[in-house]
């Protein structure tokens, strides 16, 4: 599990340079599977979206995790659980 943090100001970024159509289609292609909302215990398997996170304990990087638009809303630091995806370089 990756204690993250909702990114501020990613919404500029409406969809990937790397040839797919939304961030939750870009997370799918680096993790081949269909998911859930990863936050907590969510579960949510509808109205999902790929989410800009950073980790609380690491670094400025952007990462690409599956959260529900309620989760993709949070302002408090939560866990996830999943594997997340690093936002391309250049952006």
């Amino acid at each position: 599990m990756e204690y993250v943090r909702n990114a501020n100001g990613t919404s500029r970024w409406p969809s990937p340079s790397t040839g797919v159509s939304t961030w939750l289609d870009y997370w799918k292609s680096h993790k081949y599977i269909y998911s859930v909302c990863k936050c907590g215990h969510c579960g949510t398997t509808y109205d999902l979206v790929g989410a800009h996170v950073q980790k609380v304990f690491g670094g400025n990087e952007l990462y690409i995790t599956p959260l529900c638009r309620r989760c993709n809303q949070k302002t408090e630091n939560f866990y996830v659980d999943t594997e997340l995806v690093r936002v391309p370089s250049g952006l």
